[in-house]
């Protein structure tokens, strides 16, 4: 991903626990929105690998560069927050960093779910959402709500990421998925427009948590944003973000392989999971990642896919 704007938000799943396999709930698209189901179970052979140390050791360079960290604006501090769980360390240094980020929710998280003079950022709150639950904390946080923007939306018009997100934060909190929301991740899916293939893996991960009322249609959405990314694929490597073909980036790489893996057939399963051994490769001798973006984005994004290919959900 090559933005954490409000426009276009990122984060990172993070309660991980060594060779997770995915949480087998998935939820059902109906009239008024969504029920819950299974999941079924990953295929025998295709099991991604628990990269605990790699993990630990890009921590401990996020939290040497916390400064660079908590500089800007509040979504890369969330894909800190998110990373630095899911490196699964608990030393003081990194509890003190992650206390500061959750500082910075608790100043900078208002304004960012809901901008002052404009719509309420449905994605950002979302993601906001994701982030607490993730550490342990209850989505009301220093006595603002952050549910509610996301679980009472109507309107679904962001960047296509924060639609992702919306759907994955309801399906964390168990509420329903508005069939306006849904249709919006069918339409992104099933449509050609500018490549963006980090998102085509986000979108699967959303997608592969809903039994839907027309299997049909959403097989056929999960194909095309499958068939979408398979162009921005090099065998043995990782995915380039596209439109522009760039190389192999860290941060594309994590949030398809994870949504490929949960979404593939063995085969493909297979291709997610030596795409993570690919990602294990990229690290550098300091513990860092270097992407597209910048290097503590493509650390902070690339943590989680490290641990099991986790990711936001």
């Amino acid at each position: 991903p090559a933005s954490s704007s409000p426009g276009r938000e990122e984060t990172m799943q993070s309660t991980i626990t060594k060779r997770r396999p995915v949480r087998t709930m998935a939820i059902a698209v109906v009239a008024t929105g969504v029920a819950w189901g299974a999941v079924p179970a990953q295929a025998a052979g295709s099991v991604a690998d628990d990269y605990t140390s790699q993990a630990a050791k890009a921590g401990t360079w996020i939290v040497k560069n916390e400064s660079t960290l908590r500089t800007g604006a509040l979504g890369p501090r969330l894909d800190g927050l998110l990373a630095l769980k899911a490196s699964g360390k608990t030393d003081p240094a990194t509890t003190a960093t992650m206390n500061k980020l959750k500082a910075d929710i608790r100043t900078m998280g208002p304004e960012y779910c809901k901008p002052t003079g404009n719509p309420v950022n449905v994605g950002g709150c979302a993601k906001i959402v994701i982030t607490l639950k993730a550490v342990g904390e209850s989505t009301t946080y220093n006595k603002f709500d952050y549910a509610t923007p996301v679980t009472s939306a109507t309107t679904f018009n962001q960047y296509a990421t924060n639609n992702a997100l919306a759907m994955i934060a309801l399906q964390r909190m168990g509420k329903p998925i508005p069939k306006a929301l849904y249709s919006s991740v069918i339409k992104y899916a099933t449509t050609d427009g500018w490549p963006d293939h980090d998102t085509d893996g986000l979108m699967l991960t959303a997608l592969s948590h809903v039994t839907p009322p027309d299997k049909k249609t959403q097989d056929d959405a999960i194909q095309k944003l499958k068939d979408r990314i398979a162009k921005g694929h090099k065998p043995g490597a990782g995915w380039d973000p596209g439109p522009v073909k760039n190389g192999d980036n860290v941060n594309t790489t994590a949030w398809v392989a994870a949504g490929l893996y949960r979404t593939g057939t063995t085969t493909e399963k297979t291709t997610a999971v030596k795409a993570q051994a690919w990602l294990v490769k990229q690290q550098q001798v300091d513990g860092s990642f270097k992407g597209v973006a910048s290097t503590m984005m493509a650390t902070t994004q690339v943590v989680p896919a490290l641990r099991a290919l986790q990711s936001y959900d």
